[in-house]
């Protein structure tokens, strides 16, 4: 919509309620993922709405407004009507919010998309309510803002805008320093041995579903959180058994091999699923920042050797988080669980964020030890999903 495909130069600004206008309704509403379509909650209940924006030529072009809460609350009829009372100007508190923005960054000109631009650039799958535009885009514009029409855009000076302002009370809020535990299951079934060892390739795709079963089963008793990293091609298989034990999804690749593609191929699968897990920590030429934000990812995992770092953090708009053992030396150089383990407590304790992986396909070398392992390491460390470490490091990140 306006040319510019620096990571660095696109925003995304995230509307949330205060805790007292979101008491009438449950928590479950906020985080479920047919209401809230787009999952940019970032673990905060009470999410209303997101401005996606972009720095250009000094000035903040608006490209496109939502709220999943508003927009989409017609599949839960009981709260359709409190819901529309409560926060039916979303759109006027986004726009109060994309001035303090531009306020904030010294921007003089906001160029927001008329409703013809907003259409234009819609999903052409998507079924559009004229009048939302209508009311979103140009009459709440023309309405509460000194606006002139450029073309295709609403053209506001920030300075001419000024008395209809409201600035908000700003607070900061610390993340805390607690030592922090990631646990990641690299689901593959023989797909990783096809070509190096086709005869355990075939033992494993008989022997991975009750791996997997073994593996939620003792999760659920420890009420340890993992993050299921899972090649394209088998992702639906294992889905819904892994979601309804409240896990993460990530994307483990399309095929569990480096050639190009991948990224596309994941999204006609599934174009939500937030993570992206490389295989054999090999980042190919394909896997570069630009990509996987075109491609919607918001995360990125792979060994701490090929990241250079062992602590996750933000760059280019993608959170990159290092993983920093898996049991790979357990199948290659016949590594004893009781070695393995020792190495990775060590970790554990040495570390204030620990990531380690275990791959379904190598659940004979661990499964007879699984239960009395996330025993020992279950009080080391507070255990989360890479989705949530994802969402404190954006979270840490935010002006």
């Amino acid at each position: 919509m306006c040319g510019e495909s620096v990571s660095n130069e696109h925003w995304e600004l995230v509307l949330h309620a205060e805790k007292s206008l979101t008491m009438d309704f449950p928590e479950s509403l906020f985080f479920d993922d047919d209401i809230i379509w787009h999952k940019q909650q970032f673990g905060m209940t009470g999410h209303v709405a997101f401005a996606y924006l972009v720095v250009k030529d000094k000035n903040l072009y608006g490209l496109n407004y939502v709220s999943d809460i508003v927009q989409r609350i017609s599949r839960v009829r009981k709260y359709k009507t409190q819901i529309e009372k409560k926060f039916k100007g979303w759109h006027i508190m986004l726009l109060n919010s994309i001035l303090n923005f531009a306020l904030e960054l010294n921007i003089d000109k906001i160029y927001s998309p008329t409703a013809d631009l907003a259409i234009k650039n819609t999903d052409p799958n998507r079924t559009v309510q004229r009048e939302l535009f209508d009311r979103v885009y140009d009459r709440s514009i023309l309405k509460y803002y000194h606006a002139n029409r450029e073309n295709e855009w609403w053209v506001m000076n920030v300075k001419d805008n000024l008395d209809k302002l409201v600035r908000p009370e700003t607070i900061n809020e610390q993340s805390g320093l607690e030592k922090t535990i990631c646990l990641i299951h690299d689901t593959e079934k023989g797909l990783g041995h096809l070509s190096v060892d086709p005869v355990f390739s075939g033992m494993v795709d008989q022997e991975s579903p009750k791996y997997t079963d073994y593996m939620l089963k003792m999760e659920q008793k420890f009420g340890i959180k993992a993050t299921y990293n899972i090649v394209g091609t088998i992702f639906n298989e294992y889905r819904k058994q892994i979601e309804d034990h409240g896990h993460s999804l990530a994307f483990h690749s399309f095929n569990h091999t480096i050639e190009d593609k991948q990224l596309s191929r994941c999204r006609n699968i599934d174009y939500r699923i937030k993570g992206y897990r490389v295989p054999m920590s090999r980042i190919s030429e394909e896997l570069t920042d630009e990509n996987l934000n075109y491609y919607n990812f918001e995360w990125f995992a792979s060994s701490a050797s090929s990241l250079g770092f062992k602590s996750p953090f933000l760059q280019n708009r993608l959170v990159k988080i290092p993983i920093h053992l898996d049991d790979y030396d357990l199948y290659e150089k016949g590594t004893h669980f009781s070695e393995w383990e020792y190495k990775l407590i060590g970790i554990l304790k040495d570390q204030n964020f620990a990531a380690f992986g275990l791959h379904d396909c190598y659940g004979n070398f661990w499964m007879p030890f699984y239960e009395d392992f996330l025993e020992k390491i279950k009080d080391m460390g507070n255990f989360k999903t890479m989705d949530q470490i994802s969402n404190d490091i954006f979270l840490s990140s935010t002006i």
